[in-house]
């Protein structure tokens, strides 16, 4: 089975997350991106095609393709709101219509759980609960009509066209940067009936997941796609140190949409609600075995660190691998690797973040504190290195820096000495063998004169939102009390604590420069 798919607003944060996942199946020949601006990304498989969805050529752009997914949608809130329901309802119908016209088999449209409306429910809604949307809010009104005209048209075409409407909960990852995640992520936050307000956060490989399955087979009608739990926004301020109020609905409505009018916010009251309502996934899951990696409270703490901003509690740390490489997937693609396990560490203050790499062979294990203002992942390479040279390494996260909970960029050198020792500990429990602390890197100075007050940082990687913008320490570098050994290569490490094999490369910091 070879599959030629088309993508509508292929230039969207959707594209972004779904675009990769069809481009790497086999199964799928080629991908029409279709856009009014130029593509983000280029790929042998993917064909750029500029076009407005309301064109009356679509239906030969899309001749040929045997799927369609419908992405194109004004999410953004514009001023004129004529031609934002114009771009949303009749280009969504003519995308239809024309899909159905070139012949086109499968129909896929992004549709959103926005589409039941905004009130809050006590219960997770079911595919059985009418969409009913919401006049007052132009883009739950205009989920909802698109999805009412694909209920008639399934009614006056059985089986002519397999016409699916995916409902996904708040999207949340690298790709996706909107006003809403800023709220989210602000230093104060705002909710009318905030003890009730809630929301599934959905990682964008889990639906760029579904979307791919959704256009390999046959679905009818509308499916939800969200994780099983929710996170309370009462939580979510918690799990970041925000300050939230509870507002009154009307009197916020009415104050977002004059700062709208003035130019002072990009929203208006449209987007102001009390959460949005639950769903069950249940029947995307039996129908097409499709399960989120994440739950909603890992997407929660991931969108958190993307932001830049610190998981503070021990209670909100990540801890399994899915959950911990999807807040490095930045700092992954910068250096080029994914690798290692990852132990999160409790102690009085809260956790600690480690990556291991476990050497197949008997022999000496290490600590690497990783310096002020980088985290592990950035001596993933050091450490894949190291383990097959023979030695197993422990790559630590300081406290508030990377996976490790703690206020950002912060670390005295008391909280230094704790960190360093509950690693080597746990290095002693696990492996029963002398543990010994080397600090690694040829090009920073190292973490005891690191830490000397405050410092403006410039991340080595501005995407990666876990890298702190400042490092700040209470405590004058010298007045640590933990011995370690200094080296500039993985060929040092090899001669201070021994090895069962040559490295293969000379120089230990080379990724993190």
């Amino acid at each position: 089975m070879t599959l030629r798919i088309a993508v509508t607003g292929a230039t969207s944060d959707f594209a972004a997350a779904i675009l990769p996942a069809l481009l790497a199946d086999d199964d799928v020949d080629s991908v029409v991106g279709i856009a009014r601006r130029p593509l983000r990304m280029q790929h042998p498989k993917l064909e750029s095609v500029r076009a407005d969805i309301r064109s009356p050529g679509l239906e030969e752009i899309l001749r040929g393709s045997d799927v369609v997914i419908h992405l194109a949608f004004v999410v953004e809130e514009l001023r004129d709101k004529t031609e934002t329901h114009d771009i949303n309802q009749r280009g969504s119908r003519n995308v239809l219509d024309s899909a159905y016209a070139a012949g086109v088999g499968r129909l896929v449209i992004a549709s959103s759980i926005n589409a039941y409306g905004a009130d809050i429910h006590d219960e997770p809604l079911d595919e059985s609960h009418y969409p009913a949307g919401d006049p007052d809010r132009y883009y739950f009104h205009d989920k909802a009509e698109v999805e009412h005209y694909a209920e008639w048209w399934l009614r006056r075409h059985p089986g002519e066209m397999a016409v699916s409407m995916l409902r996904p909960t708040y999207i949340i990852g690298p790709d996706f940067a909107n006003d809403g995640i800023d709220q989210f992520t602000g230093r104060v936050g705002a909710f009318p009936q905030a003890d009730r307000a809630s929301y599934q956060f959905l990682h964008q490989n889990d639906l760029a997941d579904a979307f791919h399955r959704a256009a390999k087979q046959d679905l009818i009608g509308p499916y939800n796609v969200g994780p099983r739990d929710w996170t309370p926004v009462r939580e979510l301020a918690r799990m970041q140190g925000q300050i939230l109020f509870d507002v009154p609905e009307k009197p916020a409505v009415a104050a977002a949409n004059l700062a709208f009018r003035l130019g002072l916010t990009p929203f208006s009251g449209q987007w102001v609600t009390a959460g949005e309502p639950v769903v069950d996934s249940t029947a995307l899951s039996e129908k097409t075995g499709w399960t989120p990696t994440l739950t909603s409270h890992e997407c929660a703490a991931v969108m958190v660190l993307l932001q830049g901003k610190p998981i503070l509690g021990a209670e909100h740390a990540l801890t399994s691998h899915d959950a911990c490489e999807a807040a490095l997937e930045p700092a992954s693609r910068f250096v080029g690797t994914v690798g290692g396990e990852h132990v999160s560490i409790t102690t009085p203050s809260g956790r600690l973040h480690v990556e291991l790499h476990r050497s197949s062979a008997q022999g000496p294990t290490v600590v690497v504190p990783v310096r002020p203002g980088l985290h592990a992942r950035y001596l993933t390479p050091v450490g894949q290195e190291l383990a097959h040279a023979g030695v197993t390494t422990i790559l630590l996260d300081l406290p508030g820096h990377g996976l490790s909970t703690g206020p950002r960029g912060r670390v005295t050198a008391a909280e230094f000495d704790d960190a360093v020792a509950d690693a080597a500990d746990y290095a002693r429990l696990t492996f029963g063998s002398a543990v010994t602390v080397v600090d690694i890197g040829d090009h920073a100075p190292p973490p005891k004169q690191t830490l000397r007050g405050l410092r403006r940082h410039h991340p080595v990687n501005p995407a990666d939102g876990l890298l702190p913008r400042r490092v700040r320490a209470h405590t004058l570098g010298g007045r640590t009390k933990t011995r370690t050994t200094t080296a500039t290569s993985v060929a040092e490490v090899i001669d201070l604590v021994g090895g069962a094999a040559e490295p293969t490369s000379s120089r230990a910091h080379s990724s993190a420069r």
